[in-house]
């Protein structure tokens, strides 16, 4: 294991308490893999650190006084620092430490964490592994336990759960079977997390298993087996059906782009069983990905809501040509997304649809029309009715009842401008 001249420096400052790298740059380096994060530990107080650092006249900032946490940086080189400590949790469902402790020992700080191949601490100087919750051969057995009882474990911090699938998809291990009951038994304290934390451990979960390779389906598998969805997204959702083998095998053919997306489509799908309005689709998308589900950001939502649109015109047989054309406008990725859901019938008769769109050269959009505002305007018509009209104008040709030229886009705008300002006189 390599460890950088800065780091080594740093050590060596550390005279009563020894300096550690504990957790994934460990795990990852017994592994073979490329280490990333460094997160270091000892039982060092902060300000004593912060004495240190400032010696040696290395950048050092404060990230939690309380749970004893400081952010360290040299020559690009960022680590991690924490004191080594115990927790206390009360029984409020906050899961953030009621009580810390600083102490001296690493078998009370290994206790505190998650799982124990994250457990593993690293003597800087002399190269030992200390290894209080025998991580090193849960590496070799290739099983996630926790460090302590997964009773304590998962009622104290209920996202430990999405963590615990996060690293078995990772690293495509077992999960033990006490740990996986107990997964179960705390399920709902997935409803007490912020949906800011359980959405940082989605972006993480949906493409774990690209990380290193490991070809596995147990995000999908675990969330559908333990029965998570509702106490991620909406603990009201009793009407959400179970991922089948067809939803899985879709979800883990789609490229690492996709696979946000990707997952939530499935689950917008798995919750509306049949064709919804436009209304419905929209709150459902909402209570969902919203804020009364998820709190995703308003353009993901909003991608979603586009996307299920299409699919669901495509998928049960309504306006067909201009969901096509809608489809041909999107991305790679997102058309991956909306194509590997629907069911053969429906692939065929986009296909068709696809053929016919590019035979009749129909625009994509109200930009590809053979007429412009200035044409419009040109012509004598109303300023203020040219958005409108110019829609109109693209409706109509999507539905192929006037041609996409510029002599007939004219007349027909003429015609409707005319229409319109009769419209209106007859209702002053």
């Amino acid at each position: 294991m390599e460890i950088s001249v800065n780091l080594e420096k740093l050590a060596k400052q550390f005279k009563k308490e020894k300096l550690y790298i504990v957790g994934g740059w460990v795990r990852d380096s017994l592994l073979g893999l490329e280490p990333k994060d460094i997160d270091i530990t000892s039982a060092t107080s902060i300000s004593t650190v912060m004495t240190i650092c400032e010696k040696l006249k290395y950048k050092c900032t404060i990230i939690n006084k309380k749970l004893g946490t400081l952010a360290i940086s040299k020559d690009g080189e960022v680590y991690e620092y924490t004191q080594f400590r115990k927790e206390s949790y009360n029984l409020s469902g906050t899961h953030s430490p009621d009580e810390i402790e600083f102490v001296k020992d690493i078998e009370s700080d290994s206790l505190r964490r998650d799982i124990t191949i994250n457990a593993m601490y690293y003597d800087i100087l002399t190269g030992e592994i200390v290894d209080p919750r025998h991580g090193q051969k849960d590496l070799e057995n290739k099983i996630i336990r926790t460090c302590n009882s997964p009773n304590i474990t998962l009622k104290d911090d209920g996202l430990r759960i999405l963590r615990i699938i996060r690293f078995a998809s990772l690293l495509n291990f077992k999960i033990s079977k006490q740990t996986y009951h107990y997964m179960k038994v705390f399920a709902s304290h997935l409803t007490l997390i912020s949906k800011e934390r359980i959405l940082k451990e989605i972006d993480a979960l949906v493409s774990s298993d690209l990380v290193y390779n490991n070809k596995n389906q147990i995000f999908l598998n675990s969330l559908k087996n333990l029965k998570l969805v509702p106490f991620i997204f909406n603990s009201t959702l009793t009407r959400m059906k179970s991922f089948d083998k067809t939803d899985i095998e879709n979800f883990y053919n789609l490229n690492i782009l996709s696979r946000k997306i990707g997952f939530y489509f499935l689950i917008i799908k798995n919750y509306l069983k049949k064709y919804t309005s436009e209304s419905q689709l929209f709150y459902a998308v909402n209570m969902l990905l919203g804020r009364d589900g998820i709190k995703e950001s308003t353009s993901t939502i909003n991608l979603c809501e586009k996307l299920f649109t299409i699919y669901q015109n495509l998928n049960y047989n309504h306006d067909i040509t201009n969901a096509t054309i809608n489809y041909l406008t999107l991305s790679d990725s997102e058309r991956e997304i909306v194509y590997t859901n629907l069911n053969k019938k429906s692939k065929t008769i986009l296909s068709d649809n696809i053929s016919l769109v590019k035979s009749h050269n129909l625009p994509l959009s109200v930009h590809e029309l053979d007429i412009s505002s200035q044409d419009l305007i040109d012509n004598k018509i109303d300023r203020k009715y040219i958005s409108k009209i110019l829609s109109t104008l693209y409706n109509q040709v999507i539905e192929m009842k006037v041609k996409n030229q510029k002599d007939d886009l004219i007349k027909l705008a003429i015609d409707i401008d005319k229409n319109l300002k009769e419209l209106i006189k007859e209702h002053l």
